[in-house]
């Protein structure tokens, strides 16, 4: 089985090779404990993520709370990250950041977080509408969401979509969210397997679970969309290096903030 952080640094440590150490100081460290909830159609978003910062920017939802290490302050980020870990995830995402990159759309979201709410959702169910149309099937649309998004949720319904769910949320598994029931995360790769798309969040990697979605979903033939917030930078090296077929990528500071938030989309191919 692929493992994708790994490659993800690898791939890193090859293109920045010879570059000044200068780029890739780790100057900043932050780790953020929210409750957040935009509007009545979504959950209770109860999270962790880290925020890392060199010459760029990078960020990871945590599975678990978690302990910033003082002593990657001012260090090369190139030789700290080792194992996978929220704080690793967020560094090495930060060095990505000061890549090149050729998104296929980028928007800029503006004002507060119940307006950015609708607009993000609506980007992602425009690419979810590409992705589908691109591979019509003659039956209603099976989507399968990884990491429960309830206006994700209400939207595909809307747009006449067959939709299942999985989480690992213990609040929200065994309810009904927008009409679709949620189940336990256990069931995901099933769900993948027989679904049309697979629309899964950027956490997957941090959670350990990213490799067995993408297994599952060349099982099925299903298509992958990533909405990476965790690793908002690994857009364009999952689809050219590891099969995604879309990621919708939502930059720090994110759409909770009131104020500017940028999301891009990666397309393979």
């Amino acid at each position: 089985m692929t493992d994708i952080f790994a490659g993800l640094r690898t791939n890193l440590l090859e293109k920045t090779a010879g570059l000044p150490a200068d780029t890739f100081t780790i100057r900043g460290l932050w780790e953020v404990r929210l409750l957040f909830r935009p509007n009545a159609l979504e959950r209770t978003f109860r999270y962790t993520f880290v925020v890392a910062q060199t010459m760029g920017q990078g960020a990871c939802y945590a599975p678990e709370n978690t302990v910033l290490p003082e002593e990657w302050m001012g260090a090369d980020a190139r030789e700290v990250i080792g194992e996978k870990s929220a704080q690793s995830i967020a560094v090495l995402d930060a060095m990505y950041d000061t890549l090149p990159k050729s998104p296929a759309a980028r928007f800029v979201l503006q004002g507060d977080s119940m307006a950015k709410t609708g607009e993000r959702t609506q980007i992602l169910l425009d690419e979810c509408s590409r992705l589908l149309e691109a591979h019509p099937t003659g039956h209603a649309p099976r989507v399968v969401n990884v990491g429960v998004l309830g206006n994700l949720l209400e939207g595909l319904t809307r747009q006449g979509c067959t939709v299942a769910a999985t989480d690992f949320d213990p609040e929200i598994v065994g309810t009904t969210i927008n009409g679709v029931p949620i189940e336990h995360g256990s069931v995901t790769n099933e769900r993948v397997r027989e679904s049309d798309l697979a629309v899964i969040t950027g956490m997957t990697l941090a959670t350990d679970t990213l490799e067995e979605i993408m297994e599952a979903a060349a099982e099925g033939g299903t298509r992958v969309l990533i909405f990476a917030e965790t690793g908002a930078n690994f857009g364009e090296e999952y689809c050219r290096s590891f099969g995604v077929d879309a990621v919708v990528s939502e930059h720090f500071p994110f759409y909770i903030f009131a104020g500017t938030s940028v999301v891009e989309v990666y397309r393979k191919g």
